[in-house]
């Protein structure tokens, strides 16, 4: 396995050193220069979930699968049990057991890795993009979003819009 974090670490290592000796103006300038962010505090927006490697068995891979096709469906963990014939306790022992996260959990992530992608590529609003990713509060999508990635939906596509 190969990561590269030690990679991005250098970045933030350099900008440090910059900003210690020389000020937070220069390092401001060499971050511009460089391409990278100088105020990152986290690389969560930079994170692809695809590449993490899934946990998960038989169960919670078919309760992911339905997650997945109902993404923008209103949340109920009672609905989701009785899909798969189960109580709502053994939905969240089994599927913890096998995923290591809730459903609701699971859930928001693909929500957010669907919203990531629909903020990068199109010009729909964030209220619209909430609602097809299963939110109808803008507010509370936006929160969910932040504690995600770090960013609130419209600095996220500040960052990563393709134009």
């Amino acid at each position: 396995m190969t990561t590269t974090a030690a990679f991005s670490a250098m970045y933030d290592f350099a900008l440090q050193l910059i900003r210690d000796h020389d000020g937070p103006r220069v390092a401001r300038s060499t971050a511009r220069i460089a391409l990278v962010d100088d105020a990152r505090s986290t690389q969560a927006p930079y994170v692809d979930p695809e590449l993490i490697p899934t946990v998960g068995r038989e169960f919670s891979l078919s309760v992911k699968r339905w997650l997945d096709q109902n993404l923008s469906t209103r949340y109920d963990l009672p609905t989701l049990a009785q899909e798969f014939h189960v109580s709502t306790r053994t939905m969240l022992r089994r599927f913890g057991d096998e995923a290591g996260e809730t459903p609701l959990a699971y859930l928001q992530t693909v929500r957010v890795r669907r919203a990531r992608h629909l903020l990068e590529t199109t010009d729909r609003t964030v209220a619209s993009i909430a609602t097809d990713v299963g939110y109808r509060d803008p507010g509370a999508f936006s929160d969910i979003f932040a504690r995600h990635t770090g960013q609130r939906p419209r600095e996220y596509r500040a960052l990563f819009h393709r134009r």
